[in-house]
Parts: structure tokens; C-alpha cells; sequence
């Protein structure tokens, strides 16, 4: 009599989800490098913090009014649109410094990693 053996594979994600999160890994996503490896994590903070929304608030208005009136030719106002952009990158981390960002929660679980993996 011969029996099937059955076995059980766990498998890990798929070559498009590996090759996404390699892709958003590049640009700086927290939550890649756990798709990546095929972890997961309950939750990290993914940018909710008044910081963050004053830097796309800007950016995006900045893009509407330069990017709107580029093709028109309207120096004045793509110039305005360029301003709003730099307010953006200044704007982030000024808030961020005093007291407006969301604590870096991805640095936080690297660090609780390394610790878990060098005391193992």
C-alpha cells in the first residue's frame, strides 16, 4: 500500500510583491522592507502627523499652482509654485523638531530587531 505524503509548504510572497517592495524600499517605504522579507507588522506609523500633512498640503499646492500655469507661461505664478514646494521641504522638518511630527516608529522596531537578533 503506498501512501501520499503530504507536505506543507509556507509560502513566502510572490515575485510581483518582492518586486514591489524592493521598488518601495527605494523610495523610503517603512513598510517594504517587511514585505520584503515576508514579515509583518501589526502596525507603524505611516507619516499621520500634523508635520507631514502641512509638508503635502504645501507640496500639493505648490504642484496645482506651478504645474497648472507652467504650460500657460505664467512666470509668476510657476515661481509662487516653486516657493510652495520649498516651504514644503522646510516646513516638514521644522515641525517635526518642534513637536508637531509622529515619532519615527520604524526606527524604533529596526533597533528592537537588532536587539532581539543579537541577544539570540
Amino acid at each position: 500500500m503506498t501512501e501520499a505524503i503530504e507536505t506543507t509548504q509556507e509560502k513566502g510572497p510572490s515575485t510581483l510583491v518582492k518586486a514591489a517592495s524592493l521598488g518601495m524600499a527605494a523610495l523610503g517605504s517603512s513598510a517594504a522592507g517587511n514585505s520584503f522579507a515576508g514579515n509583518t507588522v501589526d502596525h507603524a506609523d505611516h507619516g499621520h502627523s500634523v508635520a507631514r500633512w502641512v509638508g503635502v498640503a504645501l507640496s500639493f499646492t505648490g504642484f496645482l499652482v506651478g504645474g497648472v500655469m507652467f504650460p500657460f507661461a505664467m512666470v509668476p505664478a510657476v515661481i509662487v509654485g516653486g516657493v510652495l514646494q520649498l516651504l514644503a521641504v522646510i516646513a516638514v522638518p521644522v515641525l517635526n523638531a518642534s513637536g508637531f511630527g509622529a515619532p519615527d516608529a520604524w526606527s524604533l522596531l529596526k533597533a528592537q530587531a537588532a536587539a532581539e537578533r543579537s541577544a539570540g
